[in-house]
Order: C-alpha cells, then sequence, then structure tokens
C-alpha cells in the first residue's frame, strides 16, 4: 500500500456556527475532521499472502484478479458475490483504468467500493480478509496523493471514524477530535430533520 504519513487520513469538512457577539451575527465556518485511516490486518495466513501480493504491487485488491491467482476461491468469491458480480466486474475495469493514468476511474472505483461495502461481510470476506476496508483506504490514499477531491457518503465516515475509535480505544481521548465527530454527527442528524 502506498504509504505517506500526511495522506493517511480522510478529512471531512463539518460546519460549525459561530456566533459573533459584538456583530450580532452568526457565522458558518468550517473545519476539517481528520480520520485516521486505520490499516486492515489480515483475517489469517492466506488472507495474509493475497494482500502481500497486491501490496508489493502497490494495486488495490482486484476479485477478479483474486480469482486468476487464487482459482480454489473462485467457488467461494462466485457464491458469496454471484448478486453483485457485474458490479465487481465494474469495478476492475476502474482500477485497470486507474492504475493506467485515470484518475476519474480513480474516483469510480471509491464509489463502488463505497456500495459494494454494503453488502459486506460475506463468507468470502471472512477467509479473504476485509479487501473492501483495504480498497477504501487504498483509494482514500490514492486520491489524497493526486490531490483531488472528493466526499464519502455519512455511513462511509462514520464507519472511518468507529475504526479509528476502536484502533484508540486504550489511548487518551483527543478532546478536539471528539468535539469535531460530535458536531459532525450533530450536522448529520439536522440533515434528515
Amino acid at each position: 500500500m502506498i504509504i505517506d504519513k500526511t495522506k493517511n487520513y480522510y478529512v471531512e469538512p463539518v460546519e460549525i456556527e459561530v456566533y459573533l457577539k459584538k456583530a450580532g451575527k452568526v457565522r458558518t465556518v468550517i473545519k476539517d475532521l481528520h480520520v485516521e485511516l486505520i490499516p486492515v490486518e489480515p483475517a489469517n495466513e492466506k488472507s495474509r499472502e493475497i494482500f502481500d501480493a497486491f501490496m508489493m504491487k502497490e494495486e488495490p485488491i482486484d476479485l477478479m484478479e483474486v480469482q486468476n491467482l487464487y482459482p480454489e476461491y473462485i467457488r467461494l468469491i462466485y457464491d458469496s458475490y454471484y448478486q453483485n458480480m457485474e458490479l465487481f466486474e465494474k469495478l476492475s475495469m476502474h482500477f485497470k483504468a486507474g492504475l493506467t493514468g485515470s484518475i476519474d476511474s480513480w474516483r469510480m472505483a471509491l464509489y463502488f467500493t463505497e456500495l459494494l461495502m454494503k453488502y459486506e461481510p460475506t463468507v468470502a470476506s471472512k477467509i479473504i480478509g476485509d479487501f473492501q476496508t483495504h480498497n477504501l483506504n487504498y483509494l482514500i490514499i490514492k486520491l489524497n496523493l493526486l490531490k483531488e477531491p472528493f466526499l464519502l457518503e455519512d455511513s462511509t465516515v462514520a464507519y472511518l471514524i468507529k475504526r479509528r475509535n476502536s484502533a484508540y480505544r486504550d489511548q487518551p481521548r483527543d478532546k478536539e477530535f471528539d468535539k469535531l465527530v460530535e458536531l459532525w454527527e450533530y450536522n448529520v442528524k439536522e440533515k434528515f430533520f
């Protein structure tokens, strides 16, 4: 995977309303919520082998390529993903186009990955490992390195925050991060009312 500590974050804009006493006005300011991307640990030795094979090539884990490299998983992958196989084929095409330089393909791959994550976990992902989260991290970092703007769905942001908080559960609380998360959650709830 691409390693760049300055780009290992998803940045979510958070709107904050500030009351300016002297002017008697309310202003909206935007603060960036930096959500650290937590690397995915492979589920087992075979999973580690698959992850390592793609990480050595600095590529996302392409389910179509997994079937080519590890034919013993074709049946398992098909049984787990047959309803979405067409989407995985399109995602694979976007991965390939992205690797040849198409920035729009990286963005499309990100949105396909967000969509396909909604169908996890599956039997295959329990054996192969959480390749979807790995790919999500990969794509966010890739777009950060390319300095391309993008936003994620609220449910995906919440998932990244949950992973970050789980990884830091034994660490001292980051009060500024927690406050921005609280404001972000409030804004999300307000959208629906």
